[in-house]
């Protein structure tokens, strides 16, 4: 009996699929089943959290988790309500729910980003994307993402889906998505800067608008959690926990575990952050030029992660469509495929917290040296993000103007639908 090429594909499908599962099933044990309750869903215990106090009157930023944790919620005040329908359900239901929801999410973005190499005819293509999702699982900023109930993939898939103007949302006005995770998190909005690089200035007044709309209709609705946060819990830096910890994958972070909180440090900072928007949004915008959205995203959130006063490990979930971009870009030489291999074993492994681990223990001669070799995988996810950036800048200069495009939903109707957004 002929097997025709829809069975393999649909046998393909259940490959690819099994593979996600099983590279799933370890995580699900670690972080869901084996986990120590007082380390269960730390942030998704503070969203719910959030979700409480307004539910019974209390202040939404001097209320913390219950012990050991005690954390207080930190993002403004629009997504601590949109946290109360958390706080209906049993918090280890809620955990499930958001578990399988962030793998649904990764998942949907690695199917934007690559959608028109999964797309095309041959049978086993499906296999191909259950195997780069069950890869892509395994990277520490996606596992650090599960591990604590954390909301990055979906701020990442909210800003894909709106650059890319994907099929199924792409009916929402362009900006408004962007603007949406603005509001629930301050870091996206650095894409409202690239609209305004590029010159999408309906893009642009659309998210901004967005962005601000559901910000006042939080203050209109509740006047003094707003009051508290945009002059209180906003400016007070030690809401988020040490700066100098290796979980903070920012330029900040490096200066600080390098030079210490001074003023000489934030000059060095500022200067360096100034450097690396300029540079990002430069690469950001050829992108708009050869309409690649893919790379723009990667571009903008690299800078995002990198000029962020604090970027934690699972920040770096854009690592998903920077990956996809370097491959794209690499066009199959040798020596760019190894440099991204290089990148991803360092996103794989825990170089960070093995020098912390390192540096903080017992009798280590390392760190008596004249320069503390220790620094550099204590860094390694900041200059990783800042080798990915150069890379993507370098080997995108080498593609034409005029080349046709390759990006998921990148089409000629993307192209029209983005003349007339500026």
């Amino acid at each position: 009996m002929r097997v025709t090429d829809s069975t393999r594909r649909r046998l393909a499908w259940v490959g690819g699929i099994a593979l996600m599962l099983l590279s799933l099933a370890p995580l699900v044990w670690l972080h869901l089943i084996d986990a120590r309750p007082g380390r269960w869903q730390v942030d998704l215990e503070v969203y719910r959290n959030a979700g409480v106090s307004h539910l019974i009157g209390r202040p939404v930023y001097e209320s913390l988790t219950p012990p050991p944790q005690l954390l207080p919620f930190t993002y403004p005040p629009f997504p601590s309500m949109m946290a109360v329908p958390l706080a209906l359900l049993p918090f280890h239901v809620v955990g499930w729910i958001w578990y399988a929801l962030q793998a649904l999410t990764n998942i949907a973005i690695v199917w934007i980003v690559g959608a028109r190499w999964w797309r095309k005819p041959e049978w086993w293509r499906p296999l191909t994307f259950g195997l780069a999702m069950a890869i892509g699982f395994q990277m520490l900023p996606v596992t650090d993402g599960f591990r604590f109930g954390q909301v990055d993939a979906f701020l990442v898939f909210l800003v894909l889906a709106d650059l890319t103007r994907w099929r199924p949302l792409r009916k929402v006005p362009y900006g408004v998505l962007v603007g949406f995770a603005a509001a629930i998190k301050l870091t996206p909005a650095i894409f409202i800067v690239y609209f305004a690089v590029t010159r999408q200035w309906r893009a642009f007044w659309t998210s901004v608008g967005t962005a601000a709309g559901l910000t006042l209709f939080a203050a209109a609705i509740d006047f003094q959690t707003s009051i508290d946060f945009w002059f209180g819990a906003l400016l007070d830096p030690e809401r988020l926990g040490s700066n100098a910890g290796v979980s903070n994958q920012s330029i900040r972070g490096v200066i600080y575990r390098l030079r210490g909180d001074n003023t000489l440090g934030s000059l060095i900072w500022a200067v360096l952050v100034i450097a690396v928007l300029i540079v990002g949004m430069r690469i950001a915008a050829r992108a708009h030029e050869l309409n690649r959205p893919v790379t723009a995203v990667a571009a903008v959130g690299l800078v995002a992660v990198l000029i962020s006063p604090v970027s934690w490990i699972h920040h770096h979930d854009w690592l998903l469509v920077v990956f996809a971009v370097l491959i794209r870009l690499a066009h199959g030489d040798r020596k760019r495929l190894a440099a991204v291999g290089a990148l991803f074993l360092i996103y794989l492994l825990k170089w960070p917290w093995w020098a912390f681990w390192a540096m903080n223990s017992p009798g280590d001669k390392a760190t008596q040296w004249p320069i503390n070799l220790w620094q550099i995988p204590a860094n390694s996810y900041v200059i990783a993000a800042l080798a990915a950036l150069l890379a993507i800048g370098a080997w995108q200069r080498s593609e034409p103007a005029a080349s046709a495009p390759v990006e998921p939903e990148a089409s000629d109707p993307l192209r029209e639908s983005q003349r007339q957004y500026r």
